[in-house]
């Protein structure tokens, strides 16, 4: 979960980064960078087994959904 966090955090950046400049040719080498950094997490999230998070896990993960979404609700609009 907190590699997963730790991505959002990069992706929110780079947005906020490219929102405030689209047409920024250097970003591209960035959204390459942060594609395989996904792929790298989406891994790592699939190996959470949700059904056998105990009590104290189910409570971190929903935690960091929520702030997650937060933080992607900020570059959504």
């Amino acid at each position: 979960m907190d590699s997963y966090e730790a991505f959002i955090d990069e992706y929110v950046a780079f947005m906020k980064k490219y929102s405030d400049n689209p047409s920024d040719v250097s970003l591209l080498a960035d959204y390459t960078k942060y594609m395989s950094k996904y792929a790298d997490m989406v891994e790592k999230f699939d190996k959470w087994e949700s059904e056998d998070l105990n009590d104290a896990e189910l409570a971190y993960y929903i935690d960091v959904q929520a702030r997650v979404s937060k933080k992607l609700l900020e570059v959504a609009g």
